[in-house]
């Protein structure tokens, strides 16, 4: 009786370590594929930002101004593949499998794409006048900034009133590594969190959506639906 005990827990210590391994594994195989998509995402991001900028090129040299409205269009395209990623690289939380070293890249990388997208929304605006108002979002972790996802709920349900209207870009405040998120805190004067740069001008602490409301409709050159009493 004692042999056949033993055996049993024999097979069944096998039994668990096989399905420990076969979930480690698959683990493994899930965040290689998410890690390789952001980085395939960045690389398309790169070659579509490529394209924009041959784009206002040509209207700057030619001064077709009739081509906005596809370059325009176009733009709007990009910071919605800009946001989709986006959303699948906050999917990655601290026990996630990737190095933190890896992580950290592809943060950068997507840091990087959100300030040429910002660059080139200013320029969208300056050669075709877009009706656009943008706002740099920076935060911190829990400990030093307790209202950052109250911040970012504001934020995300003021950009899916205003669609394409309002330009959002977040940015991470601990990431060192890349030396542009140092310049923008030292050129907006930002050593606290949350923070918003509104045009380039900059409002600390937690802002409700009323508040930010009275701070970007005056931006507006067009009747804006949600901004109506807050002009």
């Amino acid at each position: 009786m004692r042999q056949i005990s033993r055996e049993k827990y024999i097979i069944a210590f096998f039994l668990t370590l096989g399905i420990f391994l076969l979930g480690l594994l698959l683990g493994l195989v899930i965040e290689g594929k998410r890690a390789a998509y952001i980085e395939s995402a960045s690389k398309e991001q790169n070659l579509e930002f490529s394209s924009l900028q041959i784009q206002y090129a040509f209207i700057d040299q030619l001064s077709q101004e009739k081509n906005c409205e596809a370059v325009s269009k176009t733009f709007e395209e990009n910071i919605e593949n800009l946001e989709s990623t986006r959303t699948r690289l906050e999917a990655f939380d601290e026990n996630s499998k990737i190095s933190k070293e890896d992580f950290s890249a592809l943060k950068r990388e997507y840091t990087l794409a959100q300030l040429r997208y910002w660059l080139l929304a200013k320029r969208t605006k300056e050669l075709c006048g877009n009706d656009i108002v943008s706002i740099l979002y920076f935060f911190s972790d829990v400990n030093e900034c307790p209202d950052c996802d109250k911040q970012a709920f504001v934020l995300t349900y003021l950009k899916k009133k205003f669609r394409e209207k309002l330009l959002i870009f977040s940015f991470d405040s601990k990431l060192l590594e890349e030396p542009m998120i140092s310049i923008l805190k030292s050129t907006y004067g930002i050593d606290k969190y949350p923070t918003l740069v509104i045009e380039d001008k900059s409002y600390w602490s937690f802002k409700d959506t009323d508040d930010i409301l009275g701070m970007i409709c005056k931006y507006y050159k067009t009747e804006v639906e949600d901004c109506k009493g807050y002009e």
